[in-house]
């Protein structure tokens, strides 16, 4: 009976080695991966957009034309802002770039999970059930039961748990976010002229003293921004990083107790 199921196992795990692309566990936790790739890349998006508003805005005053009556802010004032923009952007490229690889590199990682189970049964088979041969075979087992189930496994309970954990969080940063970057458009600064006055001075300055005042109504807001942004960036990391690791830790110390040799 035991022998049935080993061999069992061997043919189980060579099928799910050879077809890990159709496992139904490893594909929930890479669409997972995808989503939170796709989300994190919406936000960074966002961010580089203002980044690049903000920077347009101290080029303007350093040209003398922006940001020149009582209400408004001097860009030393704005550099902080556009600094810490710029860092959070860069974090959350990197979510993005890793939730990538981790969708990308959980298909063939659960694949050799498989090999190495594949490879413990086979073992399990030709060795006696005791001696050196039989916990060699037991760890492997295990270990690789824990890289090709296990794993995947953790992002896929990720992706329920962290949904009902930071849903709201999410949703209500990125409302914050959306609203105050929602004219934050680069397409809105007017070029400067290139030869002295030009007729339309009156619109020009229209556009600038616009775009002035979106700049300080961020500036305004920065507190209320900045928040946002390490809320959004925590959760982020929390859904990426946190919340699977801790799962994969649980699910590591039950694979390291079921390793050891029966006493």
């Amino acid at each position: 009976m035991r022998r049935a199921a080993i061999i069992a196992v061997l043919l189980l795990s060579v099928l799910a080695a050879l077809f890990f692309q159709r496992n139904p566990v490893t594909g929930g936790a890479q669409r997972y991966a995808t989503t939170v790739a796709a989300s994190a890349g919406g936000v960074y998006l966002t961010l580089r957009s203002l980044n690049a508003f903000l920077s347009t805005a101290q080029e303007i005053e350093v040209g003398g034309t922006f940001l020149v009556s009582g209400t408004a802010h001097p860009s030393k004032a704005l550099e902080p802002v556009d600094d810490t923009v710029e860092r959070v952007a860069g974090l959350v490229f990197f979510v993005m770039v890793a939730t990538g690889v981790l969708s990308v590199a959980m298909g063939p990682a659960s694949a050799l999970g498989y090999a190495m189970l594949t490879l413990a049964a086979a073992l399990w088979l030709v060795t006696a059930r005791g001696g050196q041969g039989a916990r060699v075979a037991r760890r492997l087992g295990w270990y690789g039961a824990f890289l090709g189930l296990a794993v995947p496994l953790s992002f896929l309970l990720a992706a329920l748990l962290s949904e009902l954990m930071t849903a709201s969080v999410m949703a209500q940063n990125a409302a914050i976010l959306t609203e105050i970057t929602a004219q934050a458009d680069p397409a809105l600064v007017p070029e400067a002229p290139d030869n002295g006055w030009l007729p339309d001075i009156g619109g020009m300055w229209d556009d600038l003293d616009r775009y002035r005042s979106l700049a300080g109504g961020i500036y305004a807001r920065a507190d209320e921004l900045i928040a946002s942004l390490i809320s959004i960036l925590a959760v982020f990391l929390f859904r990426l990083l946190i919340l699977p690791a801790l799962l994969m830790g649980g699910l590591l110390v039950v694979a390291r107790n079921l390793a050891r040799p029966a006493s």
